[in-house]
């Protein structure tokens, strides 16, 4: 049987640069597939030139949560009360009207048969592009192993690091995060699966250097930092290798939200809000405040 090497990229959150990057390496790899677990765009604001790059080269592509959130937007079009997450409603703006219907028909999941090997990929879970599995949490993967009408199970969204593993004979592996992963300065994750002999032989990790500058100045040029700047400065804290300080103020803007009201959410939530956790603004300007030192856009 031929030797077949899919790259699975996943997360990519509009980081063109990585993308570009990536693509050139999976090339020199000989690469013959290419398989997006969604998370296409959203937080970097390069929404359509990351699109073109995916559609020119692939149709095995999925949405994620982050495409989830522009749908739902669509949909309802309601005014954007909080100053908190903008960046979704510039990505929504900056979109072409071909880019957004191209979403709203992407799937969550998809099975792929390669030489009688058969991959379930999907972003967050095969129920859900919400659902995190994450290495630790047995009973999930024991749940989707169980009785996985497949091979493998590739999934990506948790921005963990990189991993692969055997639950019930099944092969499980986190194509890791393209865009953002809060590990790296300027480094970039995805996988090559390695088919061969009726099976996966080999799972590649793989991590690509990109130009952290050049993303620096096209965010600045882009026009979002008029939009939002503190969502946008903590995401590039996460390209550039600090993501516990995203991390650490979502977390601290949380329990303020709960010592405050008892809850972080909207009782009446409907289309976009039941997806976020949306914080008061006088918190989310006072944690920027705080955290300032770290904002160096």
């Amino acid at each position: 049987m031929r030797k077949i090497k899919i790259a699975v990229i996943s997360d990519i959150h509009g980081n063109s640069v990585a993308l570009k990057e990536v693509i050139k390496d999976a090339k020199k790899n000989n690469v013959c597939d290419y398989v997006f677990l969604g998370d296409l765009v959203n937080d970097l604001p390069f929404g359509n030139e990351t699109l073109e790059i995916v559609k020119g080269i692939s149709n095995k592509v999925l949405k994620g949560n982050k495409e989830q959130y522009l749908i739902e937007y669509d949909k309802e079009r309601y005014d954007w009360k909080n100053i908190q997450f903008r960046t979704v409603k510039f990505m929504y703006n900056e979109l072409s009207k071909e880019n957004l219907e191209y979403i709203k028909k992407l799937p969550h999941y998809m099975y792929v048969e390669y030489d009688g090997v058969k991959i379930l990929f999907a972003h967050g879970s095969p129920k859900s592009v919400e659902e995190g599995i994450h290495r630790d949490d047995k009973n999930l993967l024991e749940k989707y192993t169980k009785d996985l009408d497949a091979d493998a199970l590739i999934i990506g969204h948790t921005h963990e690091q990189m991993w692969y593993e055997y639950v019930n004979n099944k092969l499980v592996v986190n194509a890791g995060c393209c865009g953002v992963s809060p590990f790296y300065n300027g480094e970039a994750e995805y996988i090559i699966l390695n088919i061969e002999n009726g099976k996966i032989e080999k799972v590649e990790l793989k991590l690509i250097k990109y130009d952290i500058e050049l993303l620096k100045k096209k965010i600045i040029e882009s026009g979002i930092l008029e939009e939002e700047r503190v969502l946008m400065n903590l995401t590039y804290n996460s390209v550039r290798g600090n993501g516990k300080i995203r991390y650490e103020f979502l977390q601290e803007a949380k329990q303020l939200m709960l010592d405050r009201n008892g809850k972080w959410y909207k009782d009446d939530a409907k289309g976009i809000f039941t997806y976020f956790k949306l914080y008061d603004d006088d918190i989310w300007l006072g944690l920027a405040e705080k955290y300032k030192e770290y904002f160096i856009l």
